[in-house]
């Protein structure tokens, strides 16, 4: 059995008295216990998890293909939104070899700010022969199948094989499932980040490690993933377990970062080049100063706010809740439980791309699905499938706005 709850307090009477560095331990130990966890991996129930969110996706993005070809608009076109285009023309062309800047001095928007591993990816699906969006879709829906896989291992081990399957398809079926189906890093950030807090709570550092510095290699955000790391297997070391092996996850987890980092700054010839870069998009932490800022407007109804302000800002709130009931819940372990933190605290301490938070959130969603997912798990499985299959429907139509209609960046 493989736990990642450290011991209570000891039985004995001289557990609560005794002096020094152990007695201190054992009470902190006391206090933020979670109950034993077993990680079980089960093929045929995570194929049965992947065929869960093929057939959710499948509907959503059927329907956003049909209504946008409906509308005009070819598939390469579709395919081509935002991000993608993004991370399309690094695979096809690599990255710029200078930083441009405007009269005053600021940096304008280039695709220095998107991490490599993604476009590396693509090219090589492109190798074989596919297009440079189909080549994305492929990479996507690969990265999304292997997530939910994980998913459902990570969640089926906390609160049953159900449940993990609920979550699966709520996660599916969700609003901004759209970032799943066309060539963004959502999908391959989601399979890394899922996989490696399911090697945190099974303690197994040396692949949690790698899994972090995977991640690192897609998305910044992956400094939360770090966070987790940083606090889950420190305490491992302050426990004295597992010998040697949280040293090297330690070692392991901020290498994607740093070689993200440093390969874009050597496009550019300067180590700050990837910082630079992102200054355009208006991402750099500023302790939540721009989201107050963004609050504000939407709380006094602004005239020009745009329909999706108002779910920025019931985001915000169910993802405090989320992490508050979580906390609460000795069932989850403190793995998930920071994760979820550090995304929210992340979300709202970046000003840039308001209306990109829930997509941002997206990777995170199934931790807090956990807590929707054990009612509905208990639903008739003809009412789940209305469930989800309504979900996708509304997913795939919502992604026609948000990827073709809408005015900003989703």
């Amino acid at each position: 059995m493989i736990s990642t709850a450290p011991p209570g307090p000891r039985s004995s009477p001289e557990s609560t008295t005794v002096p020094g560095p152990a007695g201190w331990r054992d009470r902190v130990a006391g206090a933020v216990r979670r109950d034993e966890v077993t990680i079980r991996f089960d093929r045929r129930q995570a194929a049965t998890a992947a065929a869960v969110y093929l057939g959710v996706a499948a509907i959503g993005f059927t329907l956003l293909m049909v209504i946008t070809r409906h509308m005009g608009y070819p598939a390469a076109h579709v395919l081509r939104r935002w991000d993608s285009g993004n991370y399309l023309a690094i695979a096809r062309y690599g990255y710029p070899q200078r930083l441009a800047f405007r009269p005053d001095g600021t940096p304008v928007w280039s695709t220095l700010a998107f991490f490599p591993l993604v476009p590396a990816l693509i090219r090589t699906v492109h190798l074989t022969g596919l297009s440079f969006p189909v080549a994305g879709v492929v990479v996507s829906w690969a990265a999304a199948t292997v997530a939910a896989a994980g998913v459902h291992t990570l969640v089926g081990s906390i609160a049953g094989r159900r449940v993990g399957y609920a979550c699966v398809g709520l996660w599916a079926a969700s609003p901004y499932a759209f970032a799943l189906w066309v060539p963004y890093s959502e999908g391959c950030f989601t399979a890394a980040l899922v996989w490696a807090l399911i090697a945190v709570v099974a303690r197994r550092w040396v692949a949690a490690g790698a899994l972090t510095a995977l991640a690192g290699a897609m998305r910044p955000t992956a400094a939360v993933l770090l966070g987790v790391m940083v606090v889950c297997a420190g305490w491992a070391l302050l426990r004295r377990r597992d010998g040697w092996r949280p040293w090297a996850g330690l070692a392991l987890a901020p290498t994607g970062l740093l070689f993200s980092w440093l390969y874009i700054g050597a496009q550019v010839g300067r180590l700050d080049g990837w910082f630079e870069a992102e200054k355009a998009w208006g991402q750099s932490f500023d302790f939540g100063l721009g989201t107050a800022h963004f609050l504000k407007l939407v709380t006094l109804y602004r005239r020009d706010a745009d329909i999706r302000y108002g779910a920025v800002l019931i985001l915000i709130l169910l993802v405090a809740c989320g992490v508050l009931a979580l906390a609460l819940d000795r069932r989850v372990p403190w793995a998930m439980v920071l994760a979820l933190a550090g995304a929210w605290a992340l979300m709202v301490g970046t000003p840039g791309s308001p209306l990109s938070k829930p997509r941002f959130m997206l990777p995170f969603l199934p931790i807090m699905l956990l807590l929707l997912a054990r009612p509905v798990s208990r639903l008739p499985r003809v009412v789940q499938g209305c469930l989800y299959g309504c979900g996708a429907v509304f997913a795939g139509w919502y992604a026609v706005g948000l990827l073709m209609l809408f005015r900003w960046s989703p």
